[in-house]
């Protein structure tokens, strides 16, 4: 199976993590990857170390919408870190681990999602959206003068760019106009004033700017020109008033600071939260999808006791069994798992830890004969040019017979989604996963299952929790992931 380097454009069944997980906790603090989304916060801390600079500023926004009071705004920033208070619920943003990490306090538990999927879904809504508002205004072009197609204000550009916090790349810049009235600074776009700044003198520490710049861009709708420019101001402004476009409506936001000051404060993670992976109380298809495979997921990413060379070599006594009592399609299917889940060189005969062994030349010349091996590989060639050739073909092998049927479901889920057949798909993801759910590629075709419709916190739950699998054979289906989040921070290093 060709593994792709790309992303399509694209948490726990609502229960506290498994004991097993709990008990681990300070055993594998050191040893999992950052990316894993099943670590308690006590993993967590100590994979932040010590908190070193414990300077935090704590400020209070009144905040009214149209003229009327709304809740307060109100956050901290630290070095490297911000954290939104609204009512029980505390949403910290991690830009040490890349992590967000919404905390419930009354409830006592913890969502740890990615950073990098919530900048990539900003992304993706940049990229619909401008594709929507340039096929609006070509059909303007080409319409009669009264039959134009009316563009929503919230389709234009600059407050496209205002809602998600990213510019969106080419063209002529939005224009923007900065203007000095009196103490006051505004921001004008299109001749109207869209943000009105007064200046303050809580100073934050240089230390503090690029969080609080990254809160900035996160946090408020308003242009990413104007979030740059509060971010190098150097002081928390005394008021900030601002149109947004966010809701679908103009409405006119005005912050007023009740208060700003610096604290000493640790990161205001919790040590004592249990762990929720996917919300409860929904029925969203892909919820429930992730809900009957995610069990099997945390069983491998939990299993630490990983022997490469035993299994390998015990794989490949069972494909030779295989072969010797005529069972070439069983071989076949063994062989597709090995190299999936260890490589390809994991089925190169190896003496040493494989006896008998049968060589690749043999292998071929076996499987060749065989009209279900030989249509499987026919299948895999055809998968990226002809798919609706190659599901046809994978759908009608008999797999009644065989040990191994579930290795099939890997190919067919990657193809049924590509094809919009989301629920057929779902059922393969569920059966290959239910077969093995060690094997990497698995965790990236479900995740790029979610990604086609947009669900790219269900997408890189499934990212991570592949990334986090024990003795990984790098590179391999997700190394792909890397480079995405890699490209991420590089296009918007205010974010991260």
């Amino acid at each position: 199976m060709r593994l792709r380097v790309r992303l399509l454009l694209v948490l726990l069944l609502g229960i506290a993590a498994p004991a097993a997980w709990a008990q681990g906790d300070d055993a594998i603090a050191g040893a999992v990857p950052l990316a894993n989304p099943a670590l308690l916060p006590k993993s967590i801390l100590a994979l932040r170390g010590p908190q070193g600079d414990t300077a935090q500023l704590e400020i209070i926004y009144d905040r009214t919408r149209d003229g009327s009071a709304t809740a307060p705004l109100t956050a901290w920033v630290g070095t490297d870190y911000f954290a939104v208070g609204q009512g029980s619920r505390l949403a910290i943003t991690d830009l040490r681990l890349r992590r967000r990490f919404i905390v419930d306090r009354q409830q006592q538990s913890l969502a740890n999602l990615s950073l990098y999927s919530a900048v990539m879904l900003r992304r993706v809504e940049l990229i619909r959206r401008m594709g929507i508002a340039a096929a609006l205004a070509k059909e303007g072009k080409q319409a009669k003068t009264n039959a134009k197609p009316a563009i929503p204000l919230s389709l234009d550009r600059f407050w496209i760019e205002s809602e998600l916090g990213i510019e969106a790349p080419g063209g002529n810049p939005a224009p923007l106009d900065q203007r000095q009235d009196g103490a006051t600074v505004r921001f004008f776009h299109g001749g109207l004033n869209v943000a009105s700044i007064g200046p303050g003198d809580a100073a934050i520490p240089p230390a503090l700017r690029h969080a609080y710049a990254a809160f900035i861009h996160l946090t408020l709708p308003v242009h990413p020109r104007i979030a740059q420019w509060l971010g190098r101001g150097g002081a928390v402004p005394v008021s900030l008033d601002y149109i947004s476009e966010a809701r679908g409506t103009t409405e006119r936001i005005a912050l007023s600071l009740r208060e700003a000051h610096i604290l000493a404060a640790d990161f205001p993670l919790p040590r004592t939260l249990s762990l929720v992976l996917v919300p409860s109380g929904t029925n969203d298809p892909d919820v429930a999808l992730i809900r009957k495979i995610l069990p099997r997921m945390i069983e491998a990413v939990g299993n630490r006791a990983i022997d490469r060379a035993g299994g390998i070599a015990a794989a490949r006594r069972a494909i030779d069994r295989d072969f010797s009592g005529g069972r070439k399609f069983d071989a076949a299917l063994r062989l597709t798992e090995l190299a999936l889940r260890w490589g390809r060189s994991a089925t190169a005969c190896d003496a040493a830890t494989a006896t008998p062994c049968l060589g690749k030349q043999r292998i071929d010349a076996l499987l060749r004969d065989d009209p279900r091996s030989a249509a499987m590989f026919e299948a895999t060639a055809l998968q990226d040019h002809e798919p609706d050739r190659a599901i046809e073909i994978w759908q009608d092998l008999d797999r009644r017979d065989v040990a191994k049927a579930y290795v099939v479901d890997i190919f067919l889920g990657r193809l049924l989604s590509e094809r919009g057949e989301r629920v057929a798909a779902g059922q393969s993801f569920i059966a290959a996963f239910s077969g093995d759910p060690e094997i990497p590629t698995l965790y990236r075709e479900l995740g790029d299952h979610f990604g086609r419709v947009s669900r790219l916190d269900l997408a890189w739950l499934c990212y991570d929790l592949g990334r986090a699998l024990p003795d990984r054979n790098t590179p391999d289906a997700l190394s792909g992931i890397d480079t995405v989040e890699q490209e991420l921070a590089t296009t918007y290093p205010a974010l991260f």
